[in-house]
């Protein structure tokens, strides 16, 4: 038998943890009827803050580019602090391109000189509309639970969202 956290052979149900850019957390789960992800098996257990943290360090890459349907192209960029051996925070940064460049096109629209399209440049970064931020601490208080704080902040929305998730290990088990 299957394991069911894989598939539940009669419906195509699958449970699978994804990592997508819809939240800056990024996690979702795919509907029944959507084809598998290409690793074919479980999912990351890493957060997306902990995944773009690997790609800068490892992969060499400074900003990650990522996309999704109701925010378009971002860009996002992470910086770690190891607190203690057993504390982690996590400060994650996202601009909208897509966003920051379709108001970029607006404002050319106006033929304005190229001294004040620059100041327009410089007028769009400082918007918070095109950006956002999000906030993760990781605390592991024994080998088996891990406790995560996180806060997202969207430049264009006014309430932030907040999460607080306790990982416990279960011991093996069988169904």
């Amino acid at each position: 038998m299957k394991k069911l956290r894989w598939a539940m052979d009669s419906g195509g149900f699958w449970e699978l943890d994804l990592s997508t850019p819809i939240t800056l957390n990024g996690q979702a789960r795919p509907v029944p009827g959507d084809p598998l992800p290409l690793g074919l098996s479980r999912g990351s257990r890493l957060s997306r803050f902990q995944q773009i943290d690997f790609f800068q360090r490892f992969m060499a890459m400074p900003f990650i580019p990522s996309f999704a349907a109701n925010r378009g192209f971002l860009l996002q960029r992470v910086l770690s602090l190891p607190i203690v051996e057993n504390w982690s925070v996590m400060l994650l940064g996202q601009l909208n391109v897509q966003r920051f460049l379709s108001s970029l096109r607006k404002n050319k629209t106006k033929h304005l000189p190229d001294p004040s399209w620059l100041q327009s440049i410089r007028r769009n970064f400082i918007q918070k509309s095109f950006y956002a931020l999000g906030f993760c601490s990781e605390l592991f208080l024994t080998p088996d639970d891990t406790l995560i704080i996180s806060l997202d902040a969207y430049g264009d929305e006014k309430v932030p969202q907040k999460r607080a998730v306790l990982h416990h290990k279960a011991s093996m088990y069988e169904l």
